[in-house]
């Protein structure tokens, strides 16, 4: 797969797998963005207390699956992902669809009443899964590690960048990934250990540095910016006239993806890639 794309039009990145279609980081997610039309999709990593690498956005399981009624998670406290094995979390479902997006039609039911043949694309999919599957469907991945560096044991966290872009190079897909993060040492330690694999740095809505030397200092390829103060046509020009991509977050709104296109972005990263 090719980046030559971005010369006609910015790629359309599915924020969480597009997580206005189906519940955000779950197999199931990236199906549906790619029906409706997604280049590819935006995932978030952590680390299992067995050393997986896995699909989950906050440093807790509370919001994102039902581990708030789930025996297990429930009696040992906190639900830390990195406090279990990759075994007892594939016991959760994920199942869980965003409000703001898709009013629930039914009450989130307890752990007991879930049905057992949970489809595992409503599972919490590992990161071995979720590139497998983008594979079959001929997605790009942004794999994003979450910074880890204040919330799990050193022995974990310390070799995080190495397990991910190892499960990235076993599953051959080094041509169809980016990672990046909003620890920037992250990113510079992805370009040491696979120099050849693209990165991005992340950075918040209100960040006022200088993005250039950002990616300067982090050996990266790409910003990826929060859109919300993203007022500043030069700016995103002077980062593309440095030869390096521009792929804001979360840009849901039409005429915002309108505008930041007419700027010459390179990607967008949107909750709702059927409207891009």
């Amino acid at each position: 797969m090719s980046l030559n794309l971005i010369n006609k039009r910015p790629i359309i990145w599915a924020h969480r797998g597009g997580r206005s279609l189906a519940p955000e980081n779950t197999l199931a997610a990236v199906r549906k963005a790619k029906e409706a039309g997604a280049d590819g999709w935006e995932l978030d990593v952590q680390i299992t207390r067995d050393g997986e690498i896995i699909l989950l956005h906050d440093l807790n399981l509370l919001r994102s699956t039902n581990a708030g009624a789930h025996p297990l998670f429930a009696s040992n406290p906190p639900a830390l992902p990195w406090r279990f094995t990759l075994a007892e979390i594939k016991e959760l479902s994920a199942n869980i669809f965003p409000r703001r997006f898709c009013p629930p039609k039914y009450k989130e039911k307890p752990w007991l009443d879930l049905p057992e043949n949970l489809s595992d694309e409503l599972r919490v999919p590992t990161l071995v899964e979720a590139l497998d599957l983008s594979r079959e469907l001929g997605m790009w991945v942004n794999v994003e590690i979450k910074d880890l560096s204040k919330a799990c044991p050193e022995f974990l966290e310390a070799d995080i960048v190495e397990k991910v872009l190892g499960v990235i190079q076993a599953q051959k897909m080094d041509d169809q990934v980016i990672v990046s993060s909003f620890n920037h040492d992250y990113v510079r330690k992805s370009k040491e250990v696979a120099p050849h694999i693209l990165t991005g740095i992340l950075t918040s809505h209100k960040y006022d540095g200088d993005p250039v030397e950002a990616m300067r200092i982090a050996d990266a390829d790409a910003w990826h910016p929060g859109f919300r103060y993203l007022t500043d046509k030069a700016r995103v020009q002077r980062v593309r006239e440095a030869g390096l991509a521009v792929n804001p977050y979360t840009v849901n709104e039409e005429e915002d993806m309108k505008r930041l296109t007419e700027w010459g972005v390179t990607g967008l990263v949107t909750d709702c890639p059927q409207n891009a």
